[in-house]
């Protein structure tokens, strides 16, 4: 620490900003600290060898630094009133205010933000300072040409639909409303392509515009060189925009071990610094410094400033400058600056992913790449590229240690083959990087040549994306880590510094080797203490997941198998199967889904199948008989058996799964008797465990309702019924439900959705019946666990 200076006081910098999560320090007893340390540093000067003054001076210094960091966080900690907070979905909202920013356009979207003057609608009215993210679907013509009219700084009214961002609504989930509200943005204006948009007053803001008009030219410029799967990688590696990335591609990014490359950070900024060395190499170093300097804040402010770009720019133009003056500097030092700076502007980013992400990185570099350096300096490698390869690896490998906890609370996911990928995938970065700035800078001059160049790099793009296609999906890719929380991070780092501290105090090998096997098996050993499994084995786990207006349960065996009961809807914008369920099973450590039963051939109940499908996550499918007149069902039965799924129709049957058993109800008449209603052809089973029960009924409706009372009569009584059809007035009968008398019952549908399910009547019906009764729309999703002998409301 004696030689990073910088570094303590970053340290309690950071440590005065977390602390004002729970309490404040008022800026008086600031003020008086600055003017005791004042004192005490005049009469330190005169009594240096004092030491009651230079505790007084050290302990002041502390203080002032750390009621710095506290009282910073304080002045711009985000909060909403509680009252405007809580509007979530209305219609018909208008937004008067300021376009701040603009995103970049896509295909059939342009999002924008507005710093609101007034906001209203029928139920309410706003006229506090907020920021609203605005986003405009369309045809590809409208959002040209809102592109080209809507500048930052002008003053518009729109009107749309208004709703919060996505909550955390499943175990594991990504929280989009709460990373809203920490860039101080209140919610969404979805705007129809027939929706009033109107620019009240077309003034400007100069640099904002400027520099969106730059940023517009050159996405323009990289997608009419550029095949569109190579013009959306390039927009992400150069303009820190990866909107047209596919969902899938960034998934095999993580689980290879390497989406930190899609993330604008030094890596990108280093292959700046080589292409502006390689540019001005000729000219004196002065003038080569300032151009690259000002190249490096060029590059800084056409991505958009983010964190990770900010303070790779910062470090890189630290140490120029101290190269210009022939001033000794180190990365510790420099990235302390560079988090210093970083945090005064906005003390928040210290909750950013990115900023911990791109910080700890770094930090791993210059604390822990010395100790593999030392190591590698006793092989003496005679062979300059082994020499430069292992060189790599020790970098890699010491990213990935340090950002492991953060990569592990973010993802769930410890990538097995990043070592290797990284390997391949950052230099090929480093490649596709120059040759698309090359690329943009030739075809403003000779663009016939560009073409050349443009169908070179995607070429080297499809060979990275067909390596992380292939890394990314093999069997053992990654690990999933469930359950990994800030004690367990806590814990990394405390007994990482304990490693790094007495490491170098062994002296041979075997002991290092031992120290490294203790340490890495202690921080194993504690970071499971906290663990909570939440749907262990030898017991019976029901889980209700929330995927808006359809229907969609997970059923975890007490010998571990599992069932997947209907999986949601599956849209052009949004697909549950992809987005909800898949993240849902890595985070369980849900490898493979040993029965998936589609209960009717309605979209909210089986479109999630299809993606669950093509990732190899179904091991066989239960659904109703074929229906040949459904072009629908065809296509999905087609499907599946392209996939090689084996198809099972539900007839009258047992299956016993453990210690469970799961009873199929059906009737060969259900053809007839249901006409053409899908509703009514749904499967219904229940399934038994001990001395407890559980009714599924899909959407089937009051006339199926009837038939099955009379067939089943009191074996329909269950502990726990899934209402049918979203608690629909068509459905949960009187009669059906004086067979059934459930404790619980369990309703999913969509937060105010269109139809208004569940209706007020079957509400009644159902607590007339004494039932206690949990809905995805107002409680997200539901977790019941069964031991045999009664059922539990587990709190996830």
């Amino acid at each position: 620490m004696r030689d990073y200076p910088i570094i303590k006081t970053s340290i309690l910098f950071v440590i005065g900003i977390l602390s004002n999560q729970f309490f404040e320090i008022g800026i008086i007893p600031l003020l008086i600290a600055f003017v005791f340390l004042a004192s005490t540093f005049l009469l330190h000067k005169r009594t240096e060898n004092n030491f009651h003054f230079q505790l007084v001076y050290l302990l002041l210094s502390i203080f002032l630094i750390f009621s710095a960091g506290n009282i910073l966080a304080g002045m711009n900690k985000i909060t909403f009133d509680p009252e405007i907070n809580s509007i979530d979905k209305v219609k018909n909202t208008t937004v008067v205010g300021e376009v701040t920013k603009i995103d970049l356009k896509r295909i059939d979207q342009l999002n924008f933000y507005i710093k609101v003057d007034s906001m209203y609608s029928d139920e309410f009215l706003i006229t506090e300072n907020l920021n609203i993210l605005c986003k405009i679907n369309g045809s590809k013509k409208l959002i040209k040409n809102i592109s080209d009219e809507l500048k930052p700084g002008n003053k518009v009214k729109v009107s749309g639909f208004y709703y919060k961002g996505r909550e955390k609504r499943n175990p594991g989930e990504f929280d989009y409303d709460a990373y809203l509200k920490s860039k101080n943005i209140l919610g969404i204006l979805n705007i129809s392509e027939f929706a009033d948009k109107d620019i009240i007053d077309s003034k400007t803001n100069f640099i904002p515009n400027l520099i969106y008009q730059v940023r517009v030219a050159i996405d323009d410029q990289i997608k009419k060189n550029n095949s569109a799967e190579t013009a959306a990688l390039l927009r992400g590696l150069l303009l820190a925009d990866r909107g047209e990335i596919d969902y899938q591609t960034k998934n095999d990014f993580i689980n290879a071990g390497v989406v930190h490359v899609l993330a604008v950070s030094g890596l990108h900024v280093g292959y700046i610094i080589l292409i502006f060395i390689f540019l001005f190499g000729r000219f004196n170093l002065y003038l080569r410094s300032i151009l690259t300097i000002a190249g490096l804040i060029g590059f800084m402010l056409i991505t958009g400033i983010p964190p990770s770009v900010f303070r790779a720019t910062v470090m890189a133009i630290i140490i120029i400058l101290a190269i210009l003056m022939n001033r000794s500097t180190n990365l510790i030092n420099s990235i302390s600056i560079a988090a210093i700076i970083v945090l005064v502007f906005n003390p928040n980013e210290i909750y950013n992913p990115g900023f911990q992400l791109s910080f700890s990185a770094v930090l791993a570099i210059g604390i822990i790449l010395p100790y593999m350096n030392s190591l590698l300096d006793k092989w003496n490698f005679k062979n300059r590229l082994v020499k430069y390869v292992i060189l790599f690896c020790a970098v890699s490998l010491s990213v990935q240690i340090g950002t492991l906890p953060f990569t592990l609370l973010y993802f769930n996911k410890f990538s097995v083959v990043a070592l290797l990928t990284n390997l391949v995938v950052i230099p090929l970065i480093g490649f596709i990087v120059a040759s698309g700035i090359v690329t943009l800078i030739i075809s403003l001059i000779l663009p016939f040549i560009a073409v050349y160049f443009a169908a070179a790099n995607s070429l080297l793009v499809s060979l990275l994306l067909y390596i992380i296609n292939f890394s990314g999906n093999l069997s053992f890719s990654f690990i999933s880590i469930n359950d990994y929380t800030l004690t367990d991070l806590l814990i990394f780092y405390l007994l990482l510094t304990f490693l790094l501290y007495f490491l170098p105090r062994f002296e041979t090998y075997k002991s290092k080797l031992l120290l490294i096997i203790i340490v890495a098996s202690n921080i194993y050993v504690y970071s499971a203490v906290d663990d909570v499994e939440l749907m262990p084995e030898n017991l019976l786990s029901v889980l209700m997941i929330d995927v808006g207006q359809g229907d969609s349960f997970l059923i975890k065996f007490p010998n571990g198998q599992t069932a997947l009961v209907d999986a949601g809807n599956a849209t052009t914008t949004f697909d549950n199967g992809e987005r909800v369920i898949l993240p849902l099973l890595n985070y369980l450590g849900i490898a493979k889904v040993d029965y998936g039963i589609v209960t009717h051939i309605d979209s909210d109940h089986y479109g999630g199948f299809v993606s669950l499908v093509l990732a190899g996550m179904i091991n066989q499918i239960y659904k109703p008989e074929l229906d040949s007149t459904l072009s629908k069902d065809q296509r999905f039965e087609e499907f599946i058996t392209q996939e090689g799924i084996p198809v099972h129709y539900f007839c009258e049957q047992k299956l016993e799964i453990g210690d469970t058993r799961l009873y199929f109800l059906y009737d060969e008449n259900i053809k007839e008797i249901s006409s053409r209603s899908t509703n009514d052809r749904s499967g219904i089973f229940k399934l038994y465990y001990g001395k407890t029960s559980f009714l599924f009924t899909g959407d089937v409706e009051k006339r199926m309702e009837k038939f099955f009372s009379k067939k089943y009569n009191n074996f329909l009584d269950s502990d726990v019924l899934k209402v049918g059809h979203h608690g629909s007035k068509t459905s949960s009968s009187q009669d059906f439900l004086d067979l059934v008398t459930p404790r619980i019952s369990l309703i999913s549908a969509g937060y105010k959705n269109k139809f208004g399910h569940p209706v007020k009547d079957i509400i009644e019906r159902l607590q007339n019946e004494g039932s206690i009764i949990y809905r995805s729309d107002l409680q997200k999703a539901i977790l019941l666990r069964s031991d045999g002998n009664s059922i539990d409301l587990i709190n996830w």
